[in-house]
């Protein structure tokens, strides 16, 4: 066995080590991830390899792996994964193919389950709507598009339809990603996140094949949100000269599931795009998104009510008149941009402590003071906001060129 095909049987032996050590800990997708990784680092090794005993060897373990991460697959997919460790033996899973959660899907609509399992993200958010501070009119555009068709479909009937397609867009940092969580929430749907890095493959037709999957999931799963963040990175115009064959049909796939959304499907399925830069997305793509919702910088109100969400249960010596000033100090600044200074400030303690070396000493008792407004007003004079003026003024005006102003 060459050097070469040495690393390469023992990087394998490594991320089957991580995956077991990942499936004790019962962090199950991870695991999946690593069995399924070691696996085709052994079929790429056997490929090589002549010795006859090793190949033996590892196409015995090539199946143990591919057997465990099926079975991690059907413990992991269904609208709640099960609690408990999933069984070793893949005879239970067989057994049981047919019953409980797993039993209300096909074999064919567990297998489409199963393709996606491993790179699109489903899950169940915990993110309310008290949990966002400001954005009203953002909420309610949500609210009546997704929460209520779904938690009262009898108000959506004859001409009355619910919108299938919005595309959130506006100044990083602004809360796109939680709205889209909170509504999933407040609906008990299945919430699908998709970023462009899952969706692009650099193998031939994989990409079109991925994305069909995961609006048949969604189907099967409905009531289903698909949270596609950043969707300009994968629905840029057309026709620039920048574009390959494969990113071209990538955007035709997409086009053709998202209007397969709007006409015929009649179980509860809305696609949600997220985006920084609506002008660089496809006139054809934009179409789609039926509704267009602005997510704008915080107000006074909703900086306040951030500074607040970000301090909680720290110790500080903050008024409500504190916190006003600092909403008025941090105008330009975005959720996150808050959120970070907020980071910073509380930090503060902490590094004073450090930096005097009462840290050192693991028995000594250390007394962490409380943060004050001239902790904040020091911050905010280094950490500056993200969204220039030039910036707010291109999003408001594509806003009310072709969005919800």
């Amino acid at each position: 066995m060459s050097s070469v095909d040495s690393k390469l049987y023992q990087y394998a032996v490594q991320e089957a080590q991580a995956a077991v050590a990942l499936d004790e800990k019962g962090q199950y997708r991870q695991a999946l991830n690593k069995y399924q990784r070691a696996a085709e680092i052994l079929i790429q090794f056997v490929k090589f390899n002549k010795n006859p005993i090793m190949i033996r060897k590892c196409r015995d373990q090539i199946e143990q792996y591919i057997n465990r991460a099926n079975v991690l697959k059907a413990h992991l997919s269904g609208p709640r994964a099960r609690k408990g460790r999933p069984s070793m033996g893949t005879s239970e899973a067989k057994d049981s193919e047919g019953k409980g959660e797993e039993g209300q899907y096909s074999a064919e609509e567990q297998e489409i389950i199963d393709s996606i399992s491993g790179t699109i993200l489903t899950e169940s958010p915990n993110v309310r709507w008290n949990d966002i501070a400001g954005l009203k009119s953002s909420k309610q555009a949500l609210r009546e598009a997704i929460v209520l068709p779904i938690m009262k479909p009898q108000l959506f009937t004859g001409a009355r339809k619910p919108w299938s397609g919005i595309l959130l867009f506006g100044p990083p940092g602004c809360g796109k990603t939680l709205l889209a969580r909170a509504a999933a929430t407040e609906c008990e749907a299945t919430f699908f996140s998709v970023s462009s890095a899952d969706l692009l493959s650099k193998w031939l037709g994989e990409s079109e094949k991925l994305i069909s999957s995961l609006f048949k999931v969604a189907r099967i799963k409905a009531p289903s949100l698909i949270f596609m963040d950043e969707i300009d990175s994968v629905a840029t115009k057309r026709g620039e000269g920048h574009e390959g064959g494969g990113e071209r049909r990538v955007k035709t796939q997409l086009l053709s599931e998202i209007q397969g959304v709007r006409s015929g499907s009649k179980k509860p399925l809305l696609v949600l795009g997220a985006t920084n830069r609506p002008w660089d997305i496809d006139a054809a793509m934009l179409s789609r998104f039926e509704k267009k919702v602005y997510v704008p910088l915080p107000d006074l109100t909703a900086r306040i009510g951030i500074f607040k969400i970000h301090t909680a249960g720290i110790n500080m010596s903050l008024t409500e008149e504190d916190f006003v000033e600092l909403g008025v100090r941090s105008e330009g600044y975005s959720g996150r941009d808050i959120s970070n200074v907020c980071r910073e400030v509380i930090m503060l303690p902490i590094r004073e402590l450090d930096m005097s070396g009462l840290l050192e000493n693991n028995d000594q008792e250390v007394i962490v003071r409380d943060i004050n407004l001239k902790d904040f007003t020091k911050t905010l004079k280094k950490v500056k906001p993200m969204t220039t003026s030039a910036a707010l003024k291109q999003y408001e005006q594509w806003a009310k060129d072709f969005g919800e102003y």
